[in-house]
């Protein structure tokens, strides 16, 4: 209440926690899935950064995994060859492992250059320093429009600056001499009942 205001904190990134846990989570899926899941963390990725590139691959691995299911709906009672075998196992593996890996580079990534950006980025004010003086009194600014504000306090003295003496002149001996003469005259011509001095 009485304190030095707070400084508005800039915007955080996620807690490393629960980044880390989607992480694992959208890193899962598709394997879980045997790669018909591969665009979910590729759509998760999309929606985080926002650029064309990721949705396209998205889409690319979404219609991958359409594709391998709908084969698979399609041949499921037939009895395949070697070669389709290899295929199809070969084109799960790569849509899994590739949108896996590309996830996670991409992801880390963004969130990398945020993290930099937020600590490079300004503060977003300028403090303008202790708001209290030296001596403990409160230092305003006065306003060069109105008249001044009885509430502050004034400027702490300045340490007195020696100015160098003239040297002194004849005249003022000359005086000083005069005024010596001046009292001993006094002094044999004063009555002698008063109290001398």
């Amino acid at each position: 209440m009485y304190g030095h205001p707070q400084a508005p904190q800039p915007p955080q990134s996620p807690a490393s926690g629960g980044l880390i846990a989607l992480r694992v989570l959208f890193s899962a899926l598709p394997l879980l899935s045997c790669g018909f899941l591969a665009w979910a963390p590729l759509l998760r990725l999309a929606i985080v950064t926002r650029r064309t590139l990721d949705w396209v691959l998205c889409g690319l691995a979404f219609l991958a995994g359409s594709a391998l299911f709908a084969y698979a709906a399609v041949t499921g009672d037939e009895e395949g060859s070697t070669l389709e075998a290899f295929v199809g196992i070969g084109t799960i593996t790569v849509l899994a492992a590739g949108s896996v890996t590309y996830y996670l580079v991409a992801e880390i990534r963004h969130f990398e250059r945020r993290r930099v950006a937020l600590e490079q980025a300004p503060p977003p004010y300028r403090p303008l320093g202790h708001p209290y003086g030296a001596d403990g009194a409160a230092v305003t600014v006065p306003s060069p429009l109105g008249p001044p504000n009885p509430y502050t306090s004034a400027p702490p003295p300045e340490p007195p600056v020696q100015v160098p003496q003239p040297p002194v002149a004849p005249r003022i001996e000359q005086v000083r001499a005069e005024l010596d003469e001046l009292s001993d005259l006094l002094r044999k011509n004063a009555p002698e009942g008063e109290d001398r001095r």
